[in-house]
């Protein structure tokens, strides 16, 4: 996804976010929310449930945050489009709401999740925690990989080839939840 991001893309994407950021501010003191409504929209995309789109502005803000970390400390091309796709997917809902809002299409904005769709999304959410960790996993095991010598190096292959194999099996299951959250979404 991300072959090579300088300063300039993390400028203007920077700028992108202080304009949704200011869209968000202004629906936030339009909008109010009745005590039997949730402020709820792709859940499996954001951590915290919020009762204003500012807070989930601000989700959006640390991941662009701990995405420009990852850039700057050139941290392995796998965790970086892990966290670059992890911050378009929250842009664009995000966006979309503030584009619904616009259009005068609110009801976008409450969505009643079951109880079953709530241990999905709270099982996606320990999923994308592990997918990260297993990320970082690999990241440093391609580091110790690149400065060990002779035997060691041949240690370190084994365990990134395993690392990957289990991160593989574990985005796959958690592919298989995002359609699970997709199609309880839809009934």
């Amino acid at each position: 996804m991300v072959q090579s991001v300088d300063s300039q893309h993390l400028a203007t994407l920077s700028t992108q976010l202080k304009l949704l950021n200011t869209r968000c501010l202004e629906w936030d003191k339009k909008l109010t929310l009745n005590d039997n409504k949730s402020f709820r929209f792709e859940a499996h995309l954001f951590a915290i449930s919020s009762l204003t789109l500012t807070g989930y502005f601000e989700q959006l803000a640390a991941t662009f945050s701990h995405l420009e970390y990852v850039i700057n400390k050139s941290m392995g091309k796998t965790i970086i489009n892990y966290e670059c796709e992890k911050f378009v997917n929250q842009f664009s809902a995000l966006l979309n709401i503030v584009n619904q809002l616009d259009a005068g299409k609110a009801e976008g904005l409450y969505k009643r999740y079951s109880t079953q769709q709530e241990k999905v999304y709270q099982q996606l959410q320990r999923q994308y925690d592990y997918e990260k960790r297993l990320l970082s996993m690999i990241d440093a095991e391609i580091d110790l990989y690149e400065n060990a010598q002779g035997e060691q190096k041949l240690h370190h292959k084994m365990r990134i080839t395993a690392l990957k194999e289990r991160y593989q099996k574990c985005n796959e299951f958690t592919q298989s939840l995002e359609f699970k959250m997709e199609g309880l979404d839809n009934d």
